[in-house]
């Protein structure tokens, strides 16, 4: 999907914004992170190089933005999904094929690749809040299962899949769904008290 605003009319700043994100966001799911620079988003929208700079002062502030739209995105598709486990309308299964795939299809995985690898860390921190608001999110005040640590190595191990899980599967002799079936038999370890951090 591509977005186009051919006829320059005028954008509030939200507006612009909103649009740059959009087609950050497009960018990265059909051609990659290093797609994403201020020139081709522009053009994307029918703007300026100059705007966006204004906008975000940055490409680095673009990315930060773009891990903040997807964060709110993906923090909100785990804590609906953990909200219907609750309900019995879905398994743990269910909430952890929902939290891989959201990596994968919405970019997480590679958004964070890249802004670790290109020493952007401060565009993590979108990313870093939404996990900790999950946490708070899923965790019920008697609740004394280490949900911090299942969500730990949840993250951890949807990042990881979502950047090489198939070919890392398929060197192993393993099928594409083995790092799903690792993380329910970890998840449900962990909350059983059987894995812990010292």
């Amino acid at each position: 999907m591509s977005i186009s605003l051919q006829t320059r009319k005028r954008l509030s700043p939200e507006q612009s914004r909103a649009a740059a994100v959009t087609a950050a966001r497009d960018l990265l799911t059909s051609e990659g992170v290093a797609a994403i620079t201020l020139k081709s988003v522009a053009a994307r929208i029918g703007r300026t190089h100059a705007n966006l700079l204004h906008h975000f002062g940055s490409v680095a502030g673009l990315h930060r933005a773009l891990a903040e739209d997807i964060a709110h995105s993906v923090a909100g598709s785990i804590t609906g999904s953990i909200g219907r486990m609750r309900r019995g309308e879905a398994r743990l299964r269910d909430v952890i094929e929902g939290m891989f795939d959201a990596f994968i299809e919405q970019g997480a995985g590679e958004l964070i690749a890249w802004v670790v690898l290109t020493r952007q860390r401060e565009a993590l921190e979108p990313i870093v809040a939404a996990i900790a608001q999950v946490i708070r999110d899923i965790s019920a005040p008697d609740d004394p299962r280490p949900l911090d640590q299942a969500t730990l190595g949840l993250v951890l191990l949807a990042v990881g899949d979502s950047l090489a899980g198939s070919e890392v599967a398929r060197a192993c002799g393993l099928p594409r769904s083995a790092a799903r079936d690792i993380a329910v038999r970890q998840v449900i370890a962990v909350l059983a008290g059987k894995i812990g951090v010292d």
